[in-house]
């Protein structure tokens, strides 16, 4: 999935598109490391935004 943000980001040098790209690639980071298990935000020491 990540690799047709970058062609469309690639095809059309919209700033739009790279964003879509990076948000995708950011979101996968996000949802392999909580997938597994590995941790949770708890565990990290981050809080959630309505437990501020």
């Amino acid at each position: 999935m990540e690799e047709e943000y970058w062609k469309q980001f690639f095809k059309s040098g919209k700033i739009k598109d790279y964003l879509y790209y990076k948000g995708i690639a950011i979101c996968r980071q996000v949802m392999d490391r909580y997938a597994f298990g590995h941790t949770s935000p708890q565990e990290d020491g981050r809080k959630l935004s309505n437990q501020e």
